[in-house]
């Protein structure tokens, strides 16, 4: 049954409290006022949890046909949950029933973005790619994309949107239901995340590459090499590093001054199965990555080559999200359970 959970966690980084979901966690995310903790299980039921006790809250079922996806709006204590009924739902800590649920498109509802205003909600349904207010109102229905959208992301003044798909990279503004521009790349992505600062957005491939775009030139690079498909990447709060993850291993691009082109990135080594979730810190230096063998590892790729902190939970990981404000780690696992971490570490 789903509730505070005791479990064994071997190795340097300290637990906090543990939960038990019905079936696998597919997401976590943390609220800005670092009061609540959410958490989706495959069943389709949303979690609320105290941050601080784990005490469970909530159960919402939110998705008939099984949840994707938790996220926060970075502004207020308004939660945004994705399902495979093509419906995402909007929740407050003290709401019984969804404030509002939104028709997203046929098929699932694979990505929510909250704009960093909060302002804004985007979804993405198979083709179809959605604006939405905080309110749940829809305010653009943009144009139909020729191929499932593949990831979303917002630059961050809120001002644009981008999502990808098989063959390109469209960029949007919240006004205009018609693209502002497009960039054409003949490849599957797969994920995809615009730097802090707005300058570079790169993607992660099917065919083992990362790509970059200089946003403002069009220009593009490509790294490769990786020896598996490329799922997952992520940037450092000041634009400086990029992580990414095409096998066991990460390697970080230094992407200061010039960028990254003719250097030699950073190859961190901890992990002996595929990394599955892998996030920085908004507000610190720290990289948490997970993987399929339950590893946890706590890095400062800046400082150090090896982990500061890791953790062995005993079931392949699902889904990483830090904190705001400090070094709380939630991880999300295969085996149906939230378990969080201390990462205090000084900088």
């Amino acid at each position: 049954m789903p509730g505070v959970a005791e479990l064994t966690v071997e190795g340097t980084l300290p637990k906090l409290w543990a939960a038990e979901l019905d079936e696998a966690a597919v997401s976590v995310s943390g609220a800005s006022s670092k009061r609540w903790l959410a958490a989706a299980s495959a069943s389709g039921a949303v979690y609320l949890y105290s941050t601080d006790t784990g005490t469970q809250l909530r159960r919402w079922p939110a998705h008939h046909l099984g949840a994707i996806a938790v996220s926060w709006n970075p502004k207020r204590d308004l939660l945004a949950s994705a399902g495979q009924d093509g419906k995402v739902c909007l929740w407050t800590p003290d709401s019984d029933a969804p404030v509002a649920s939104l028709d997203c498109g046929s098929g699932w509802a694979e990505h929510i973005a909250w704009s960093p205003s909060g302002r804004y909600l985007a979804t993405a349904c198979g083709r179809t790619l959605r604006l939405w207010s905080e309110a749940g109102e829809l305010l653009q229905s943009f144009d139909e994309q020729p191929n499932t959208i593949a990831g979303i992301d917002w630059r961050y003044d809120s001002q644009e949107l981008v999502s990808a798909c098989y063959g390109q990279v469209v960029f949007w503004r919240p006004s205009e239901n018609s693209p502002k521009r497009t960039f054409e790349w003949k490849g599957s992505m797969l994920c995809l995340a615009w730097s802090p600062d707005g300058r570079y957005l790169c993607h992660g491939n099917q065919d083992s590459t990362v790509h970059f775009w200089i946003v403002a030139t069009g220009k593009e690079l490509q790294m490769s090499g990786y020896p598996m498909k490329v799922a997952q990447i992520c940037w450092e709060r000041r634009s400086k590093y990029l992580a990414t993850a095409g096998s066991p291993h990460i390697t970080v691009w230094d992407c200061s001054g010039k960028g990254p082109a003719g250097r030699k990135p950073q190859t961190l080594v901890h992990h002996r199965m595929p990394i599955i979730a892998m996030r920085y810190q908004q507000d610190g230096p720290l990289l948490a990555s997970g993987c399929a063998e339950g590893r946890i590892a706590i890095w400062r790729p800046s400082k150090r080559d090896i982990p500061d902190m890791t953790a062995l939970v005993g079931s392949p990981i699902t889904d990483v999200a830090w904190g705001v404000g400090g070094g709380l780690l939630a991880v999300g696992t295969e085996d149906g359970r939230v378990i969080t971490f201390d990462c205090g570490l000084p900088s």
